[in-house]
């Protein structure tokens, strides 16, 4: 089996998809996977008897069924096809992450929730950012922020009021500018949290509770573009451990 052809086959119709997840829950006759498929009889035809030359079905009695070699491929193409479905539907999220490696691995968020500005609502993601502090309950908070934003203050307030343990790290310059514009007000916050100068960029957002994860992906301007909640444990672990990396980087403010 040439891999670079059978990529190209499989990708020339989603038709082909079709009929082989079809086949590997039910095998059976052209006549039978076409009123099962609504695929027309002719490209059933045409498209098993291209799954046979590939070694992908076999014929008995009539029927058609995956062989082991058919059945890899069919949930391989259907999990690729499933991914990059997945990757365009939180393109509002990836394009603004610095690089792959602060990305998550796009299976984790098939149950997530994304929320996207735009121009007719730009505070979006702000907003249900809000809204999930107040609603979701957490023993701490953790944040990984690339700018302090006064949007969030109530509600970061409120959870450190109810006692709430809250730790900051966000980039060294960020902090002296918020401390430079408002010193009195920077005093207070730091009275409140934790917060912890990481020397360099920090170009997303996280925010970890104690068994769930807000990530924010963020313009050149500092706005928050994309907003992803996700209660995955892998995508927890991949938040946690972004984390602690710059936290591990950081020191004391």
């Amino acid at each position: 089996m040439d891999a670079p052809e059978s990529v190209a086959f499989l990708a020339g119709s989603p038709e082909r998809l079709r009929l082989l997840v079809h086949l590997r829950e039910r095998p059976g006759s052209p006549r039978n996977v076409t009123a099962a498929t609504d695929v027309s009889h002719r490209s059933v035809q045409r498209n098993l008897s291209e799954f046979a030359d590939r070694g992908w079905v076999r014929k008995r009695e009539g029927e058609y069924a995956l062989t082991t070699s058919g059945d890899l491929v069919a949930r391989t193409h259907e999990a690729y096809v499933e991914t990059m479905a997945t990757i365009a539907e939180y393109d509002p999220f990836f394009r603004h992450l610095p690089d792959a490696r602060h990305a998550p691995n796009p299976e984790w968020l098939r149950d997530a929730t994304l929320v996207t500005a735009s121009p007719e609502q730009p505070q979006a993601p702000v907003s249900h950012y809000v809204s999930r502090l107040r609603e979701r309950r957490t023993r701490s908070i953790r944040m990984l922020a690339p700018v302090l934003s006064r949007l969030y203050h109530d509600a970061h307030a409120e959870l450190v009021l109810s006692g709430v343990e809250t730790e900051l790290v966000m980039p060294a310059e960020r902090v002296e500018i918020a401390r430079s514009r408002n010193p009195l007000e920077f005093r207070v916050v730091r009275q409140a949290i934790d917060i912890y100068q990481y020397d360099g960029p920090i170009e997303l957002g996280v925010t970890l509770g104690d068994d769930w994860a807000l990530a924010g992906a963020y313009d050149d301007e500092g706005q928050l573009r994309a907003l992803v909640e996700c209660d995955d444990r892998d995508f927890l672990d991949w938040a946690e451990k972004l984390y602690d990396r710059y936290r591990d980087g950081a020191r004391p403010v």
